[in-house]
């Protein structure tokens, strides 16, 4: 299969490699403002968005939303018969299928782990072009057909997912350089504990309360440091600081 990727920022990069991992396939790749360099023989830079298109079956979107607009009138002229792939955050999929009429088109939104084909997959596009592209979103990770309103309410989720995640693991992280851990070691058990604990909801097949449960005793640390989480309201707060930043994209 010829495979396409426009805009190789963090994600259109981790969807070339991703993507590269079938030898088999031929992974062509754009971007207007950066000197691209990959290493792997079956990804091939193009010169123009006219040569990656007529190399290409299936393309990826990969661009800033400011861009998408420009791009798609572009491109719209040479879409008939081929199949996109769009991950423009909030970009309005009636308005992808207006603008590339005469082709296949699906609204994704996923993220940087991707790269490594481990990545949630939401999707939103007619369901035979679901089912048709469905082997190749595997490439990036586990697939999900939901509907566009719960895809762009789960952007700050699924998309920006590793960044917050980070953000409250690196607490974490601080705390023991402040007990006297290295830095390297710190980050390093902190990964550890977050990758185990995943690990661990996903094979026993337990929500977050019944492993708090598990966790906590009465009277116990654990029980005092979240009781203490509760009365600065983090939970709220991170709740509010998604739902304030996402709701006028949505309208809501």
């Amino acid at each position: 299969m010829k495979i396409g990727v426009i805009g190789i920022g963090n994600m259109g990069y981790a969807f070339a490699i991703a993507l590269s991992k079938s030898k088999n396939d031929l992974v062509y790749v754009y971007d207007k403002s950066k000197k691209l360099n990959f290493r792997k023989k079956n990804i091939i830079k193009t010169n123009s968005i006219d040569e990656l298109l007529n190399s290409s079956e299936i393309i990826f979107i990969s661009v800033k939303p400011k861009d998408a607009d420009s791009l798609l009138d572009y491109i719209a002229p040479m879409s008939k018969g081929k199949t996109f792939v769009s991950v423009v955050a909030f970009y309005p999929y009636q308005k992808l299928t207006e603008k590339l009429a005469g082709s296949q088109v699906c609204k994704i939104m996923t993220n940087v782990a991707s790269e490594i084909g481990e990545a949630p997959v939401l999707a939103y596009c007619d369901h035979d072009v679901y089912e048709n592209i469905k082997v190749i979103l595997k490439r990036l990770g586990k697939p999900y057909y939901v509907d566009e309103k719960i895809l762009d309410a789960l952007v700050p989720i699924v998309g920006s997912g590793p960044a917050i995640l980070s953000y409250f693991l690196e607490s974490l992280s601080e705390y023991m350089l402040l007990v006297g851990l290295e830095k390297d070691q710190a980050d390093q058990i902190v990964n550890e504990l977050a990758y185990v604990t995943a690990k661990y909801i996903i094979k026993k097949k337990i929500n977050y309360y019944d492993l708090y449960k598990k966790v906590t005793t009465p009277a116990g640390i654990t029980v005092k440091i979240l009781k203490d989480f509760d009365k600065k309201s983090m939970k709220g707060n991170v709740i509010e600081a998604i739902y304030s930043n996402v709701s006028e994209k949505l309208k809501l």
